[in-house]
């Protein structure tokens, strides 16, 4: 669970942020061991994760509007009246909206980041977070292109992974679609004249003529079957402790647990680069890597490494006890850590793990495509193996 808390540090400075821990007293604790003074602590209903920054507003338009804005203030333009220009080019309705309230709240007087964090439904939470700190260290251009390149990044990130795998899954799906077309409508009849013959049929059209009986008398019930099953599939794996399950089948298919930890460690780099070049401190960036985790395994694995940061164990080695995460993360961490540099290092290494990303989806597409050319293969020599040996036979009985 996640708690919100304002605290005083030991030099007197006030501070606030989040923090992960099982209950309220095990947060405090924490707290406490890093000589905080706390003041308030309260739990915080997180939404479901995945990216960085997930919004209802599209990521596209959301870097298109961190750029042009950057690009405004650059130019001497001031926020109202950049954010009115920016207005009027919004295609989406919503957006729209959003930006007239957000104008209004600017105009009387608030933050633009206060304006932009009372949309958190419609704007990523740490959107808000990274504007308040821009304002206050007065970069605001510097930190809406860090956020601008950030999300670039991680939507050619997830556009490479989808689009390597929808070739895969749209031929899997024509196939499987024209084969129960197949066996419902078009070999049927064919079936049947073979039967009529009486004839002793080969041992593969018998097979052909049991699978094609059944699937055109259940063809109703099969495909009510099929639903059932892929909305039981679904509504498992949304369940906490299908989706633990199922994150845990992941990271044991081979080439697909590599995807899944090099896209993690990637983001999870790319973020902490971005976030520490703004000036968020480790374990607020934490904090917010645990909650934009969609894997369950490493989500957790992260929680304990956090948990081991708040106590004074450094971040290299709590990553150096988790096995999902890849030993090169953990020596350029070390050496970041060592040398001051972590935010440099890990942009070295995100761009590393997204190169690696790259092939291994790669690799993946190309084993994907022969095994479903073989698999298709199969099928299709094995109907015409059972529809043309047969005829051989009935032409010998016919005469």
């Amino acid at each position: 669970m996640a708690y919100q808390y304002i605290a005083f540090t030991p030099e007197g400075e006030q501070i606030q942020g989040r923090i992960e821990a099982e209950s309220e007293n095990e947060a405090e604790d924490l707290l406490w061991k890093q000589n905080y003074t706390v003041v308030s602590l309260k739990e915080v209903r997180e939404r479901a994760g995945g990216q960085l920054f997930r919004s209802r507003i599209r990521l596209r338009d959301l870097i298109v509007f961190c750029r042009q804005l950057a690009t405004l203030i650059e130019s001497g333009i001031s926020i109202v009246r950049g954010l009115e220009l920016l207005r009027d080019q919004v295609n989406s309705k919503r957006f729209r909206q959003v930006l007239d309230e957000v104008i209004l709240d600017v105009q009387q007087g608030h933050f633009f980041s206060e304006a932009i964090s009372k949309h958190d439904k419609e704007f990523p939470t740490m959107f808000g977070r990274m504007l308040e700190v821009g304002e206050r260290a007065g970069n605001l251009v510097m930190v809406l292109r860090q956020m601008a390149t950030y999300m670039e990044k991680e939507e050619n990130l997830v556009r490479r992974i989808r689009g390597a795998s929808a070739y895969p899954a749209f031929v899997l799906l024509m196939a499987i679609g024209v084969v129960f077309l197949m066996l419902t409508v078009a070999l049927p009849p064919l079936m049947d004249l073979f039967t009529s013959f009486g004839a002793e049929l080969p041992l593969p059209t018998r097979i052909l003529i049991a699978v094609t009986n059944f699937a055109s008398t259940y063809k109703i019930q099969i495909v009510a079957v099929g639903v059932l099953l892929v909305s039981f599939g679904v509504l498992f794996v949304r369940s906490k402790n299908g989706r633990q399950l199922f994150d845990r089948l992941m990271l044991k298919v081979p080439l697909i647990n590599r995807v899944i930890v090099q896209g993690a460690v990637a983001r999870l780099c790319r973020s902490m680069s971005t976030l520490l070049q703004a000036g968020i401190s480790l374990p607020e960036i934490l904090e917010l890597s645990i909650r934009t985790q969609s894997n369950g395994v490493i989500r957790m694995a992260l929680e304990e490494v956090h948990t081991e940061l708040l106590q004074g164990h450094g971040l290299a080695d709590p990553l150096a006890k988790q096995p999902v995460f890849p030993g090169m993360l953990v020596q350029m961490v070390r050496v970041g850590e060592e040398t001051g540099s972590l935010d440099s290092n890990m942009d070295t290494l995100a761009v590393f793990y997204e190169d690696e990303v790259d092939r291994t989806v790669g690799a993946i597409s190309s084993a994907m495509e022969p095994a479903l050319t073989i698999f298709i293969g199969l099928i299709v020599g094995f109907i015409a193996v059972s529809v043309i040996y047969p005829m051989y036979s009935l032409m010998g009985s016919i005469q």
